[in-house]
């Protein structure tokens, strides 16, 4: 008998540190919070919007959800994200950047400059 409480003892001990070390699921893995940086076509949030969840390298093949290309057209964002997401005026993350702060929001890219601009964006 004391055997056998042993070890169910060391088997419950093993069990809560399995549980313990156990990874945390990232932004990536997780389908709600991946989606956590959105662009719009239009200032002020309008016209066709894209949600991005990862890193994207090269705009020219994205579409807005109204189905026009999404390359160099973007003018406001959301960052839902807990981490700054950064845009590039040319594709591979390269040419001027501007950058959205984590859990901010840009309604008019046009006073920073950034209008229209966009061809990739990384940050994930």
């Amino acid at each position: 008998m004391r055997k056998l409480a042993l070890s169910l003892g060391l088997a419950a001990v093993c069990g809560t540190a399995l549980i313990a070390v156990a990874p945390v699921a990232t932004a990536s893995e997780t389908g709600a919070q991946a989606a956590c940086f959105t662009l719009w076509d239009t200032a002020g949030y309008k016209d066709g919007s894209r949600v991005f969840s990862g890193n994207d390298s090269d705009f020219s093949n994205n579409n807005w959800s109204s189905g026009k290309s999404s390359n160099n057209s973007a003018n406001s964002g959301k960052n839902a994200c807990s981490h700054n997401v950064y845009m590039y005026a040319e594709t591979s993350y390269a040419g001027q950047s501007y950058y959205l702060q984590d859990n901010s929001v840009d309604s008019d890219f046009g006073n920073n400059g950034f209008s229209n601009t966009a061809e990739s964006l990384n940050g994930f």
